[in-house]
């Protein structure tokens, strides 16, 4: 662990509990988008970089709240500062959080500053299972094998739950993400799904296609 991790992780608040149980509550969890993707910024991911804080600010808008693990590069650093950014309120006039699970310990670029913890993890297993806890609708940016190991995790999830309780999870980038369309494809024809890849997660290119999906039947 880096001296910036160590500093971060001394000035962690004993206070975090390991899940805040008011943001599991069926309004809360209908009301979250957890965003994922890259800690990385490359080229190639450029593009993906400027649709994610766009997504991100009209999800706020429309009221709301941005789950990460607040880590402040790549897809994920796109998706903090845009949330921060960003101002709006919900429903019930409270303001739109910017919200973050944090893996314990630090990988040391997180922002604690400029959003709520809600939870604290200790891998990125336990991460992304706590990520469902708070949260029904899921945008999977492009990423490496972590993003990948998060993509799966959930698509299990939704393959192992019974219609009423499935995820949105909206994979983000038809050729980035066609080979695993292509493997679950495979997996239903050859009897390994209980239900076609189509009803378990979408793939989606554009930020208007991403907002209407999040919308559709809220």
């Amino acid at each position: 662990m880096n001296n910036l991790a160590v500093n971060l992780l001394q000035s962690l608040p004993p206070s975090i509990p390991p899940l805040d149980k008011q943001y599991a509550r069926p309004e809360k969890r209908a009301k979250a988008v957890v965003i994922l993707g890259s800690s990385k910024t490359t080229e190639p991911l450029m593009e993906y970089l400027d649709l994610c804080s766009k997504t991100t600010k009209e999800l706020v808008q429309h009221g709301y709240n941005i789950v990460t693990g607040c880590g402040t590069k790549g897809i994920m650093g796109a998706a903090y500062y845009a949330a921060k950014e960003s101002s709006a309120t919900d429903l019930n006039g409270k303001p739109v959080q910017n919200l973050a699970i944090i893996v314990n310990p630090l990988w040391g670029d997180e922002n604690l500053n400029d959003c709520v913890v809600i939870g604290k993890a200790n891998s990125e297993s336990e991460r992304i299972v706590k990520f469902t806890k708070v949260a029904d609708n899921f945008v999977v940016f492009p990423g490496g094998t972590t993003t990948m190991q998060e993509a799966t995790t959930l698509i299990r999830y939704n393959v192992h739950s019974e219609e009423c309780g499935l995820k949105k999870i909206i994979l983000v980038g038809k050729e980035f993400f066609a080979g695993l369309k292509q493997q679950y494809e495979t997996m239903a024809k050859m009897k390994f799904l209980n239900k076609p890849p189509e009803k378990i997660f979408k793939i989606l290119s554009n930020k208007n296609e991403i907002i209407n999906a999040i919308l559709k039947n809220k």
